[in-house]
């Protein structure tokens, strides 16, 4: 097969039958759709071919640049097309990046500009969130900037609805089970769209982060509010998954059925067995059920090396944070907006950590609170002695949120650590901002 141009190749994937032995299901047909096998390596080629392939002669034409907000994969697509067509493109995110994606974005010649943790822990007090920002570039230069917006473009469901859903029905006929990550939401949102039309029984599995929980491409509930395409009553059920989970999956991706994807895949794959091997008894019919490989595992190594060690020879952790399931923790240490001056005059050489970004910390921040961005905190939080184990340490996020989840962990480890109800807004609120 001879093609013109790479994105020629965009589209048209396998998919393959997970084995039963692998499943342990009897009356359910699981499926895998390769979207690794995309040009670029992932499913957001078509998210990304999709929204801008109408425009990009003109885009080209008028040397405008393309800007977006994404935490890797999208990025990555939209980079190489833009470049092999002479047009600049601009990353601007808040959201974090394995080393091996942001490394690729370089290569592509990339602008990247990181909003360091604007958008980990949702911070209402926070001007640079990376929406806003090209939304306003867009609006003060409208003739060299455009914006695909990921997270708001009609486009990104449509072109899944069309393409990937329509290869998948092709393919199966009829659909009953869908499993897919929930990032932006476009591609399982258009995919279930048209696997419902076909099939009225038809139920669309969910699958998030645990709160917490990093799982690169998948989001957490609390960070869903960035997508106005994410509608909560469409999915029969939403899992949140930690990134142990999440990693297992791909090992048994990668070592029983030799699918080298990365870690949300893993995470689609671990949540169809967790379901459906509930739902498989109840069955008196065969059924077919299909999940996202959303792409591959090469990008991800770095990310894998720093939560199983031991498959690298190292030594695991006693007690690594990826692993920590803060929701399982009811009762956390915590100290209300209007006890700080009397917590710290109480403990004396207490730290007070304020997670938030940079650009918020220097708005206003508690007195005597030291800044740590999140990307440097979890290393240190994670270490085996972040500070001894006699000094109380308050932690702050936005709202209390993220904050919460490290004050339960240091405080499983035997640490003195207390978070902030309500974060920074709680004492934004009783006017000690001022």
């Amino acid at each position: 097969m001879i093609v013109e141009k790479m994105t020629d190749l965009i589209g048209n994937t396998p998919m393959i039958r997970i084995p039963d032995h692998v499943t342990g299901l009897k009356n359910i047909s699981l499926y895998a759709k390769l979207e690794m096998l995309n040009p670029f390596g992932s499913v957001k080629d078509r998210t990304v071919w999709g929204m801008i392939k109408d425009d990009l002669d003109n885009i080209a034409t008028n040397g405008m640049t393309i800007y977006e907000n994404s935490s890797g994969n999208t990025a990555k697509s939209l980079a190489a097309i833009a470049s092999s067509h002479g047009v600049k493109f601009k990353l601007v995110s808040a959201l974090k990046k394995v080393r091996e994606q942001k490394e690729i974005l370089q290569i592509l010649g990339a602008d990247i500009e990181e909003i360091v943790n604007a958008s980990n822990c949702f911070d209402p007090s926070d001007p640079n969130d990376p929406q806003y920002l090209i939304d306003k570039t867009v609006r003060d230069n409208p003739s060299k900037a455009y914006f695909p917006s990921q997270f708001t473009n009609e486009k990104n469901p449509a072109y899944h609805e069309e393409t990937t859903a329509k290869e998948i029905l092709d393919d199966l006929g009829k659909v009953d089970y869908f499993f897919g990550g929930l990032g932006t939401t476009g591609s399982s949102l258009g995919i279930a769209t048209r696997l419902k039309s076909n099939n009225p029984e038809f139920k669309a599995i969910a699958v998030t982060a645990q709160s917490g929980h990093f799982i690169p491409g998948i989001r957490n509930m609390e960070q869903m509010i960035e997508s106005s395409m994410f509608k909560k009553d469409y999915y029969h059920k939403i899992y949140r998954l930690s990134e142990e989970e999440g990693l297992q999956g791909m090992l048994t991706l990668a070592r029983d059925c030799a699918i080298l994807s990365g870690p949300s895949s893993g995470a689609n794959f671990a949540v169809a067995l967790r379901h459906l091997r509930e739902e498989d008894a109840k069955l008196s019919v065969p059924c077919n059920a299909v999940f996202i490989v959303c792409d591959r595992m090469e990008w991800y190594i770095s990310y894998i090396q720093e939560r199983m060690p031991e498959l690298f020879g190292h030594k695991e952790l006693e007690s690594p944070l990826h692993s920590f399931d803060s929701t399982a923790i009811h009762i956390v240490p915590a100290i209300s907006a209007n006890e700080i001056e009397n917590w710290r005059s109480q403990n004396s050489g207490a730290l007070i950590v304020d997670m938030r970004a940079p650009q918020s910390f220097d708005l206003f921040h508690v007195p005597y609170s030291m800044n740590m961005s999140e990307n440097i905190f979890e290393k240190w939080v994670s270490s085996e002695n972040p500070v001894s184990k006699e000094t109380p340490v308050l932690l702050i996020c936005a709202i209390g949120e993220r904050s919460r989840h490290y004050a339960a962990y240091l405080s499983q480890r035997g640490f003195k650590a207390f978070n902030l109800e309500g974060g920074i807004m709680s004492w934004v609120d009783l006017g000690l901002a001022a």
